[in-house]
């Protein structure tokens, strides 16, 4: 593979100021201020909606006791038992008050266990609260269809270690190219959709793959994509522009631009949101703690075949674990709530954490250090130093996957 550069960063594109006021003021509208999204924080999950109110109508005597009874001329015991026997009958019982019924969220549970529903906010039109169970229902379809093979390299001439070598490079690529953590997974899940389609790809091809699958992401997630000479200069001059652009139109014939793959992050916003109203525990270093630990399988060959889902609910459910790790019951941590949001059960989720737990405990001796350095800064909170990653739990469950590997 040729040198990898990374020793300056590329010339981005120039910020273009927008003219707003310039077309209101030639068009007549007075201009108003925009106002940003609102970056309070989300709302405590209140009341599920109110049921309807409950008739209060009292049930009508069925006209008992509005014949008058005549004097019997029967005897003194007949007429007692009459009389308790009327008495019997024009006793009002009172109507039965209707149990009241928690709405359902459209059956979310076989066993019809109560789910609190997190989509209440309807003030804030980025949380998508109308759509949102129905978004995320399409996105568990759509990552099946773009579903990666287990051992999909294979035979290919190139091998598994030269991909963790290009990835640990994306990274540093990433960074210095100062994109959106979508561009970097989404560039993953073309640079493998494309490996496994075409196994031609050679040693020599492989960079230029990896280039090219980030500039086909950065223009997919970024607003100003970085331009094919950047990537060039990258690859410290190994490829020409042309190379780029041809590798460009082959993969997206390839691929048949199908370029919609859900990624980790998606899925963690949402299960993330879950668990702060839910859990009512959840901050923002059990977010980004989860994203470590999803950014490390990146590099790793063996994480590949994993549904994003999958990934994004063992992240969480892991740094539930350590960053809590006095709490020992994982009923507690990984309620039923959290399996309906996330579509994954604590058991399910065990072997998965044990994997994650395996790469926490190697972190440290690899010789790929991209993603362990990004999450070593302030600004990440040190998350990939702190103590919690060599807690006895991470030890334990790291165990359990090398005894079964």
């Amino acid at each position: 593979m040729p040198r990898l550069r990374l020793d300056a960063a590329p010339s981005m594109l120039e910020n273009r100021t927008n003219t707003l006021k310039a077309k209101a003021a030639a068009t007549g509208v007075v201009a108003q201020k925009m106002q940003g999204p609102s970056l309070r924080p989300r709302a405590v999950l209140g009341d599920l909606t109110k049921t309807a109110a409950v008739a209060s109508n009292q049930i009508k005597n069925d006209n008992v006791g509005k014949e008058e009874l005549k004097k019997p001329t029967m005897g003194v015991a007949v007429k007692k038992t009459l009389q308790s026997n009327i008495l019997k009958k024009n006793v009002i019982t009172a109507a039965p008050k209707p149990a009241i019924k928690k709405p359902e969220l459209e059956s979310y549970s076989s066993k019809q266990l109560p789910v609190e529903d997190i989509d209440l906010d309807r003030d804030n039109p980025q949380l998508v609260s109308y759509y949102a169970k129905d978004i995320y229902q399409y996105l568990r379809q759509l990552e099946k269809t773009y579903a990666i093979r287990q051992h999909y390299m294979d035979g290919y001439v190139i091998r598994p270690t030269m991909r963790t070598i290009l990835v640990d490079w994306l990274v540093d690529v990433h960074g210095r190219f100062k994109m959106l953590q979508e561009t970097l997974y989404l560039t993953i899940a073309v640079m493998d959709s494309f490996l496994q389609a075409d196994p031609t790809i050679n040693r020599r091809e492989l960079q230029l793959v990896g280039l090219t699958a980030m500039l086909i992401a950065a223009k997919f997630e970024e607003t100003w994509a970085p331009e094919v000479n950047d990537f060039v200069y990258m690859s410290d001059k190994a490829y020409t522009s042309k190379d780029v652009l041809n590798m460009e139109c082959r993969m997206l014939r390839k691929l048949n631009f199908a370029l919609g793959r859900p990624l980790p992050l998606h899925f963690l916003r949402r299960n993330t949101q879950a668990a702060s109203q839910i859990l009512d525990q959840v901050d923002v270093l059990h977010h980004t703690l989860s994203k470590y630990l999803m950014e490390l399988t990146l590099p790793e060959y063996g994480f590949c075949h994993y549904l994003p889902s999958e990934l994004a609910a063992a992240a969480l459910c892991l740094s539930l674990r350590i960053l809590d790790e006095n709490d020992t019951d994982p009923s507690k941590l990984w309620n039923h709530s959290m399996v309906f949001y996330s579509g994954y059960s604590y058991e399910y989720l065990e072997p998965l954490m044990e994997k994650l737990s395996s790469l926490i405990a190697s972190a440290d001796a690899s010789k790929f250090q991209a993603v362990r350095k990004k999450y070593a800064c302030s600004k990440l909170y040190n998350i990939s130093t702190i103590p919690h990653l060599k807690s006895p739990l991470v030890t334990v469950l790291a165990k359990r996957a090398s005894v079964k590997n």
